[in-house]
C-alpha cells in the first residue's frame, strides 16, 4: 500500500492546487485533502468569522469565497480533522497554514509549516533581517510577533494569493537590499506567485508551500 499523505486546508476542500503542489515531491504517495470547515453550513462559517482574536487567517471556501477566521477558532477544528485522518490511515498530516498554529494532538505525525519555515530560514540566514509576506493586512501584527519570537528582525507586509495585483506593492516594499531573504509566509502562495514576486523584488525568496512539500515528500518517500 502506498503511504497516505493528508493535507488539511484551513478552509474547505477540494483543493486540487494543493495536490498539484505536493505531488511532484511525493510521487508514490496517495494524497488526500480535507478542510477544517468541511460539512459546515454558511451560517456556521459566518458565525466563526465574527469571533474576535489576535491572529486572523485567510481561508478559502469550496465556492472560492475568501473569509477571515481567527486561529483560536480554527486550531481545534484542524486538530479534530487531523485525528480523523489519522484514524483513516494517514501516514503524515500537513496543516496547510504557515501561521502560528499550536502543536496538534494526533496519533499520526503532523507537519506545522509555522515551525518548519522559521527553522529552515534561520539555518540559511546570517543577519536575521528578513521580509515576510502574509496573505492579509490583518495578519501583519501577529506575523511580526511570531517571527520576532522566532529570533528574526522581520519587515512584514501582505499580499493575498488570489489578488495578484497586490504582488507589485508588496514586492516593491521587499526590494530593500538590507532584507537578506523574503519569506512568502502563506501556504496559498504558489510557485507562479513566487516567480513573479522574486522577479520584481530582486531578492532571494523562500516559498512556504514548496518548502513544506519537499519536507513532506521526504517523510513519505519510503
Amino acid at each position: 500500500m502506498p503511504p497516505i499523505l493528508c493535507l488539511i486546508s484551513i478552509g474547505q476542500s477540494p483543493r486540487p492546487d494543493y495536490i498539484e503542489a505536493f505531488q511532484p515531491y511525493a510521487p508514490n504517495a496517495e494524497i488526500r485533502v480535507a478542510g477544517a470547515l468541511d460539512n459546515l453550513s454558511d451560517a456556521q462559517i459566518d458565525a466563526y468569522t465574527g469571533t474576535e482574536g489576535d491572529y486572523p487567517l485567510l481561508v478559502r471556501l469550496a465556492n472560492g469565497r475568501p473569509v477571515e477566521i481567527d486561529l483560536s477558532v480554527l486550531a481545534p477544528l484542524v486538530e479534530k480533522q487531523a485525528q480523523r485522518l489519522a484514524e483513516a490511515g494517514a501516514s503524515l498530516v500537513v496543516v496547510m497554514c504557515a501561521g502560528g498554529f499550536p502543536d496538534i494532538a494526533c496519533t499520526a505525525p503532523v507537519l506545522l509549516p509555522g515551525q518548519i519555515l522559521p527553522a529552515v530560514v534561520k539555518a540559511i540566514c546570517k543577519t536575521m533581517v528578513i521580509g515576510v509576506v502574509t496573505p492579509i493586512k490583518g495578519q501583519v501584527d501577529a506575523a511580526e510577533r511570531k517571527w520576532r519570537e522566532d529570533g528574526f528582525q522581520p519587515r512584514v507586509t501582505w499580499a493575498a494569493p488570489h489578488l495578484h495585483h497586490e504582488i507589485e506593492t508588496a514586492a516593491d516594499l521587499m526590494a530593500d537590499p538590507s532584507l537578506e531573504i523574503i519569506v512568502l509566509d502563506c501556504m496559498g502562495h504558489d510557485e507562479t506567485y513566487r516567480t513573479k514576486f522574486a522577479h520584481r523584488c530582486g531578492r532571494p525568496v523562500v516559498l512556504a508551500q514548496s518548502l513544506v512539500a519537499r519536507v513532506a515528500g521526504e517523510l513519505v518517500a519510503g
